[in-house]
Parts: C-alpha cells; structure tokens; sequence
C-alpha cells in the first residue's frame, strides 16, 4: 500500500522505502529495494507506468528490486555509483577490501542492474534533481522533488537503526559528518526528509533526528581513542569493542562492516597525526600518538 506523503508523492514503506514521484501520468521509481517480492509490489502498484527508475547508491538493498521493473526510460545513477551498480564483485569488494563469498557480509542477494542512463552532479530530470549526500558511499545522492520532499538515502538513519547497528555504516567518515551538518543547517528548506531505512520527518522532528545521528558520529573518535588508551588494537578489534562496548550483536558482518567506518575514521586521525600505524603478528595494528 503505498503511504502519501504529500503533492502528489508517494512512499512504499520498507527498508529501505521505495519513493514514487508522478510525472506525465507515469512515475518515477526511487531506490526499488531488496527483494523480488519487492519487485512484484512496485509493478501493482505502478500498473505499468513506471517512467524511469533512480537509484541513490549502489548497496544491493537499494537495487535489487529493480530487477525485472520495466520502464520506459529505464535505470538512472550518478557516475560514480553506476559501477557497482552493474558489478556485484565490486559491490562486496569497496567493503571486504576483495572478492568475498555469497552471504558473508550481507543477507541480501547480490544482483547485477543494467546502468542505462550515467549523471554527474549537477543533474535534473522531470520532477526530481539529484543532491551530493556523500559518505555512506562516495557517489550517494538524494533526489529533491519540485515540492521540496528530499529521499535522503542513507544519509541518516532512523532511531532504531542507530541503536542496533552502534556503528554507522559508512566509507568516508569526514564526509558523512559534513553530509549530516549540511543536512542539519538545510533541514528547513526542505517540506519532508525521507531517510531509506527510517521515519518520514520534517521540521523539529527532522533536526532531532540528524541530531541523533550527529551525535553518534561525533562520539565515535572519543570512543576508537578511548580503545586505544589500552592497545594497540587492529581495526576489527576495535569495531569489535566499540560493538559490544555499545550493547550491539558481533557478528562477522557487524564487525567487518563496522570496521570500514572504523578505518575511515582511523585514516583521518592518522592525517591529524592523532594515531600511528604499525605491523605486528596480528596484523596492522593502531595506537594514540603519544
């Protein structure tokens, strides 16, 4: 059933939720999903009139559904999200660091979608324009409707979210704060804010909510450095405390993909000189520069 969120947009909730934008009696398809009933959901609530379908970045939760969607103009991402798009070995490789099997990291299947159509920033169509949301991936982008309602992608996350993953996942740690504090001072200017995997919000309700987010990023070098006090640690072991530390599930895929925030942040402190790398038995380890 598909949720109106206002001017004519409309929402099928999931996570992440699918967003529908009307355009010349069609719609436009934003981030299908990730699963092949999904798929069959879009297509009775569409009828057939889907113009083209948007894709914000390339984790196989946002993609898959799009397998087997027909529209007239077919899939649209931003060029440095197309890639792994089209390539599922690539997908788990930006996260494994190289090939990785089948359900190690996520539970989610690995589908290749055809890339028909590749945008850089800036960049319109119809109803939608696209906005530079980096960090959880280095190509994300949100699409802003002409009526000012913007699916954020997984630029934030909802409440819920936060409290069971602990470590947010994303590539560029600097980058997904700034994301976030562009978000926080250009929250008013938008009428809704659709994060993926979370509530609709606007006005207090959405500050409150990147607030949150802003919160646990801005706690996590206090947390990596406080880890360090006692090391030195590699970087899963500390994805691995900071996991624990924070009342989260370790598993293989929570620690390596806590590990990918964990070493971005890792990299932006050794920039800063604030950490120093070394190699030991157990692997590249880290410590405070003292």
């Amino acid at each position: 059933m598909l949720k109106g969120v206002g001017k004519g947009v409309k929402l099928l909730l999931g996570s992440p939720s699918t967003m529908f934008v009307p355009w010349e009696d069609k719609f436009y398809i934003v981030d299908p999903g990730s699963s092949e009933d999904r798929t069959e959901e879009i297509k009775a609530q569409a009828k057939d009139k889907i113009k083209g379908i948007m894709i914000t970045h390339f984790h196989s939760d946002h993609v898959l559904a799009a397998k087997g969607l027909e529209s007239e103009e077919g899939v649209y991402a931003h060029i440095i999200e197309a890639c792994g798009i089209e390539s599922v070995g690539l997908r788990r490789a930006v996260t494994f660091g190289g090939y990785a099997p089948e359900g190690l990291i996520y539970h989610v299947k690995g589908v290749s979608i055809q890339v028909d159509h590749v945008f850089r920033l800036p960049f319109k169509l119809g109803p939608l324009e696209a906005v530079s949301l980096p960090g959880h991936t280095y190509g994300q982008v949100g699409y802003a409707t002409e009526s000012g309602i913007l699916y954020a992608a997984d630029s934030f996350f909802g409440d819920r979210l936060l409290k069971s993953v602990v470590i947010l996942y994303h590539q560029d740690y600097k980058a997904a704060l700034e994301t976030l504090r562009w978000l926080k001072d250009h929250v008013r200017d938008y009428y809704k804010l659709i994060p993926s995997h979370g509530p609709i919000v606007e006005g207090r309700r959405a500050e409150e909510l990147l607030d949150l987010n802003i919160n646990a990023m801005e706690d996590l070098p206090g947390k990596l450095l406080g880890i360090l006090a006692d090391g030195p640690f590699t970087a899963e072991e500390i994805s691995a405390r900071i996991i624990k530390d924070g009342g989260g599930n370790i598993t293989v895929s929570s620690v390596i993909l806590g590990a990918v925030t964990v070493r971005s942040l890792l990299a932006r402190l050794y920039e800063e000189s604030r950490v120093v790398a070394e190699a030991g038995d157990r692997g590249v380890l880290w410590k405070v520069n003292s």
